[in-house]
């Protein structure tokens, strides 16, 4: 910021420095009185200084930005008056009236000039100074607008880090909940089971504490928890229930993804395709290369009644807004079942395996 402020004050520095002594080009250095000349050209360029910083730093923001109009135009025509009066009075030297007499051909004979053209010339100079007036508006209007929108994109990413973190807090305790209820299911007839999946579980909240914070995992390190967690549910489930995964996942380093984003589909094709009494199956397949992420789970469908309230459908929720925030435009999710209402499907593709987040 102090960068742009420098090189914004050596800018300003530079062009007025133009406008001021750029009169030199054009004086004859023909007579004595070169210096009194130059003086009188400076009449001008001082009151378009004048006018332009008096609205850039007081009328357009104390008046114009806060929908004062009427008074920034009121004081711009004092202003202007007031500025053209000082001209003709500045450059009245030796008896001239307002003119670059001394830059022009015309020399002194400028004063023999009709009186339309005296009065064209006054125009002429308090349209200078409106142009200098209006640059300096829009220029400090500019400058307004892109300081708003800094601040409104600000607000807009803090907003989305504040929300990333709600969805991450909301997450955790789903994922909790369904796992611990999977764990009291095992107590009940199996507790070398129920150990064991104790101790599994274990491992997987040291991946939860220690990665959900990070912005992204290596996509082998997301499947290798994934695939724990089936390994975990795998534990209550019989033999009517066919488990088949299918895992593509380079051991590159440079493949990543969101941690914990896929896990709430494989949650969910546990709870709504697994039936206690009827054949079900999951088949889960993962791919990944420097292109793309693909996720396609694919289960029998059982859909819980109301009175379930093993999970509440937040995971899901919880997927399709994060998707929203970190891969905007850069993903797509085919889900839903088939016309026989006895098969769902979901396959996320993403696009961007750097999360760039465009």
């Amino acid at each position: 910021m102090r960068i742009n402020n420098r090189l914004s004050i050596i800018v300003q520095v530079i062009i007025w420095f133009a406008i001021f002594f750029s009169p030199i080009l054009y004086l004859r250095f023909d007579n004595s009185l070169i210096w009194r000349s130059f003086f009188r050209c400076l009449a001008l360029p001082s009151c378009l200084f004048i006018a332009y910083y008096c609205n850039s730093l007081w009328l357009a923001p104390h008046y114009f930005v806060k929908g004062k109009q009427r008074l920034y135009f009121l004081y711009n025509i004092i202003l202007i008056i007031v500025l053209t009066l000082v001209i003709n009075v500045w450059v009245k030297w030796n008896g001239s009236p307002f003119s670059f007499a001394h830059l022009l051909p015309l020399g002194r004979d400028f004063l023999n000039l009709p009186v339309g053209t005296h009065i064209l010339l006054i125009i002429h100079t308090m349209f200078n100074i409106c142009v200098s007036i209006g640059i300096a508006t829009m220029i400090h209007l500019s400058l307004n607008w892109v300081k708003n929108e800094d601040l409104k994109n600000t607000a807009i990413v803090s907003q989305r880090e504040a929300e990333l973190k709600t969805l991450r807090y909301q997450l955790n305790p789903h994922f909790m909940l369904n796992t611990l209820n999977n764990i009291y299911a095992l107590t009940a007839f199996n507790q070398k089971k129920a150990q064991y999946a104790i101790m599994e579980l274990s491992k997987m909240l040291r991946h939860i504490l220690y990665e959900n914070d990070r912005p992204y995992l290596d996509i082998e390190d997301e499947v290798t928890f994934i695939h724990s967690y089936v390994n975990l549910m795998k534990l209550r489930l019989s033999e009517q229930v066919e488990i088949k995964e299918d895992y593509n996942v380079p051991s590159s380093k440079d493949i990543h993804i969101v941690p914990m984003l896929l896990i709430s589909l494989v949650e969910n094709a546990f709870k709504h395709g697994v039936s206690p009494t009827k054949k079900s199956f999951i088949h889960i397949k993962i791919q990944a290369d420097k292109e793309k992420i693909v996720c396609e789970i694919v289960n029998s469908y059982y859909p819980k009644t109301k009175k379930d309230k093993s999970g509440s459908g937040v995971g899901i929720q919880s997927v399709q807004r994060r998707l929203d925030l970190l891969y905007t435009d850069h993903y797509n999710w085919e889900k839903g079942t088939n016309n026989n209402q006895n098969i769902y499907s979901s396959k996320i593709t993403l696009y961007d395996t750097q999360l760039r987040n465009y």
